[in-house]
């Protein structure tokens, strides 16, 4: 096995360790965004937004294309929206499972 493979594949899963950045991610699933859009959604100040989009950028998440003034981010790897997906499904059985044991201990 490579070590410097799964090194790498580490720092890529780092990448969306941050609330914010899978908000980012999450939001371009439904198609291309600039930042004046990403951050009336997700309520953060721009300088925040354009470091986060730069660490996206630079691990392959996400790509960027200017027209005129404006610079418009889109998913790089379409893939990514079916770990998102993958995820939510993860995180709502685990939900599931939780309340379960909750009420079951209630009772």
């Amino acid at each position: 096995m490579n070590k410097e493979f799964y090194k790498f594949k580490t720092d890529v899963i780092k990448a969306l360790a941050n609330p914010i950045r899978l908000m980012i991610v999450d939001c371009l699933k439904d198609g291309e965004k600039n930042v004046s859009e990403l951050i009336a959604i997700i309520e953060e100040e721009q300088s925040n937004i354009s470091k986060h989009l730069a660490v996206l950028k630079n691990q392959g998440f996400i790509k960027d294309r200017k027209a005129g003034l404006n610079v418009y981010y889109s998913l790089k790897i379409c893939c990514i929206k079916d770990f998102f997906g993958c995820l939510d499904e993860m995180i709502s059985e685990n939900i599931r499972n939780q309340k379960a044991l909750l009420d079951s201990s209630i009772n």
